[in-house]
């Protein structure tokens, strides 16, 4: 049985796609027409599919408020009360569905971040006997250690559960994660109403923090200043500067270059970053199909964890395409680089941190031939801030 049913307007395609691959990423089986096998019989596809759903989800817009096909969907999950709804716009459903609740999930850029999100999900996860699911998206949207024990210890036969140690075990390994696992609480996460766990970067420090890290933050200042005074007594070009890093350093940036032979550190936001996060030396990667461009049938779950990591670490992106010898072109790189940058931004990251290029063959990974199927690929770098 699929455990989510998507009803939607193939206007909305996009907006549909983009939530299917966010809920396939949680380990749902999810169906929508997109999916349907060549040389099948359409309606008896979507009749067996949706009625035999765990969930079914409408998308409701001022269009799909119009369509008789997406009224009879949202008709057969309500009357197996597993109805689930959706407001993409400031759309008014059906008055027939009225008394459900419509979570409004206007934001299609950073969807999943928001309270929205969590409840959509924790009601597709209460149906299909996954009733600890909106609390991992909570978990992840907060990133509290405290939290994540929680769930794991709440939700130990979960097919996340690998997944939520793994971002435990990445938070545990950030500044301040050691005292965290000491003082955090092994039990389950507080119910809604209740304040949350303090985040690491909300604690207090006590006096021996506050004069060991004055102390360091006293030096930086001085080397900082030192570092401007010496930038204003050369006017900014230093005798042992690289050419390289002085166009890098003035170069603007762009959100996609449009094909340049490096790639530019573009700048990020503004907010501080978590280095635990950036991944200058450890790049996310992303295989393709020998021959094609085209996006690989496995993406969605790298560039989710690379969205989310991002958001911890705020700092440029680097989106480098490579290809195998006698395999692909310069243009095929830029291609596939392109590609994915363009997922990184639907998903929510800053267009303006991403830059992307292509490669070529010029890079193979350490230890393959020059023309193994495996450098065909892109890897996502993601930068400190500044």
């Amino acid at each position: 049985m699929t455990d989510v049913f998507i009803s939607y307007k193939r206007e909305e395609r996009a907006r549909c796609v983009a939530i299917y691959n966010a809920l396939v990423d949680l380990k749902l089986s999810v169906w929508f027409d997109g999916r349907i096998e060549p040389g099948t019989d359409f309606d008896r596809e979507i009749e067996r599919e949706v009625r035999g759903a765990g969930a079914v989800l409408v998308l409701w817009s001022e269009l799909a408020a119009d369509s008789d096909w997406i009224r009879a969907e949202a008709r057969t999950g309500r009357q197996k009360d597993r109805l689930v709804a959706i407001r993409l716009d400031d759309c008014l459903p059906p008055l027939e569905f009225a008394s459900v609740q419509a979570i409004d999930l206007f934001d299609h850029r950073d969807f999943q971040a928001g309270e929205g999100w969590r409840q959509v999900v924790g009601r597709i996860g209460r149906l299909v006997g996954r009733p600890g699911l909106g609390d991992y998206v909570h978990c992840e949207q907060e990133a509290d250690p405290g939290r994540w024990r929680g769930w794991i210890a709440a939700n130990a036969g979960d097919p996340l559960i690998d997944r939520a140690k793994e971002r435990l075990a990445v938070l545990d390994r950030r500044p301040g994660g050691a005292e965290t696992v000491e003082t955090a609480p092994s039990v389950a996460p507080p119910p809604e109403s209740a304040s949350p766990s303090p985040r690491i970067t909300d604690r207090a420090p006590d006096g021996d923090m506050l004069r060991r890290y004055g102390l360091i933050g006293a030096l930086a200042l001085l080397l900082l200043l030192g570092a401007i005074f010496l930038f204003r007594q050369t006017g900014g070009e230093g005798a042992d500067t690289p050419a390289t890093e002085k166009a890098t350093a003035t170069a603007p940036a762009e959100a996609l270059p449009a094909n340049p032979e490096t790639v530019p550190m573009a700048a990020g936001p503004a907010a501080p970053g978590k280095l635990a996060f950036c991944r200058p030396d450890k790049p996310y990667v992303f295989t393709f199909t020998p021959g094609r461009t085209d996006l690989p049938p496995l993406w969605n779950l790298t560039v989710s964890n690379a969205w989310l990591a991002w958001r911890e670490c705020r700092g440029p992106v680097r989106v480098e395409g490579h290809v195998e010898a006698g395999g692909g072109t310069q243009a095929d790189s830029t291609a596939m680089a392109d590609a994915i940058a363009k997922e990184l931004v639907l998903k929510g990251i800053d267009p303006k941190a991403i830059a992307r290029a292509g490669q070529g063959d010029a890079k193979p990974l350490a230890g393959t031939a020059a023309d193994a199927k495996e450098n065909r690929r892109v890897e996502v770098y993601l930068m400190p801030p500044g």
